[in-house]
């Protein structure tokens, strides 16, 4: 379904605050967006591709509680510094992403990796020897918990491990700047990546949200047109999913990364989420990152799952990085 000009409606909690401003003759003062990375597993079965994805719990504070969502995370300055990485150096993460900034790119990949492993167990590093990390995680639960609450950093369990993070292994799929209405704001880019052969799911969560593998078609139909029971952007994820037949299909899409910038609107007395794609116009000033990050002068004639044609470079960012 063509996104420009797409119209959808707002959840009864936005529709309340939205009233409540019109009613008072304001508008809110919109916050910066925070940058944040989401994870979107996928996996091949007789039936079609399936995704993960959690409901969260329906508690007040809870963001989008009660709906369909993926999980997600802030970005850290702890996921860039000694990161130990092979495969990808930043500049290919950043050309991936269609940003110059190339710390902020590794970043971006570095939270979503961060976030795969303490939300489900999924662990996208390789071992000392060039290996996929190929086993359960579900022996790391108490690292995993620390992860969460940010106790440790991701860095650091990886370093404890000897393992290096694959930035190949995960597919930019969709970047979502939700609205000046929010009371919080987030810039997310949404990855997708497969289970690692080996792996298993264990789905942890700090809020006592569930999670579980759905077909696309499976979580449309529950959630029908209520944007209570699903965010905007993971509609717009699953939809983009229906028509992908599998795992390798969705590693090889091109996709448009550039941001979704949705306004709302007032159509007939009735608010709406309207959604203008476009490309970032502030690319080259907030975004806009020439100095060379740390590890991007190592040489690698290693290739990644998603190879642009440009040789990369592979070694472990392995001193503190300016969190810019």
């Amino acid at each position: 379904m063509p996104l420009s000009g797409r119209s959808l409606p707002v959840s009864d909690e936005l529709t309340w605050l939205l009233d409540l401003w019109h009613s008072e003759g304001r508008q809110p003062v919109p916050e910066p967006p925070r940058p944040a990375s989401a994870i979107i597993l996928v996996r091949d079965t007789r039936a079609g591709l399936e995704t993960f994805v959690t409901r969260q719990l329906d508690a007040r504070g809870v963001e989008d509680r009660n709906r369909w969502a993926y999980p997600v995370g802030d970005l850290r300055p702890s996921d860039l510094r000694k990161l130990p990485v092979t495969g990808w150096k930043s500049s290919r993460c950043a050309m991936t992403l269609s940003i110059e900034n190339k710390s902020r790119a590794l970043q971006q990949f570095s939270a979503a990796a961060r976030v795969a492993f303490a939300s489900t167990g999924v662990l996208l590093a390789e071992n000392v020897d060039h290996d996929l990390v190929a086993t359960p995680q579900t022996e790391w639960q108490s690292t995993r918990y620390r992860l969460l609450s940010n106790e440790v950093s991701w860095s650091q369990v990886l370093r404890e491990r000897d393992l290096r993070l694959r930035p190949d292994l995960l597919k930019p799929w969709l970047r979502w700047i939700n609205t000046a209405t929010q009371l919080h704001r987030f810039d997310t880019t949404y990855f997708l990546a497969a289970v690692p052969f080996g792996q298993d799911v264990d789905f942890l969560s700090s809020n006592e949200s569930s999670g579980g593998w759905k077909r696309p078609e499976e979580i449309l139909a529950d959630a029908e047109d209520d944007p209570n029971r699903i965010s905007a952007s993971t509609r717009l994820i699953v939809e983009s999913l229906l028509t992908v037949p599998t795992v390798g299909a969705a590693m090889a899409q091109v996709r448009d990364v550039h941001p979704l910038r949705p306004e709302i609107v007032d159509e007939d007395g009735q608010w709406r989420l309207v959604i203008h794609p476009r490309r970032d116009f502030h690319r080259k000033g907030t975004l806009r990152d020439r100095d060379v990050a740390v590890g991007d002068d190592e040489e690698d004639d290693r290739t990644g799952l998603m190879s642009l044609g440009v040789d990369d470079d592979d070694d472990a960012v392995d001193e503190d990085t300016d969190d810019s």
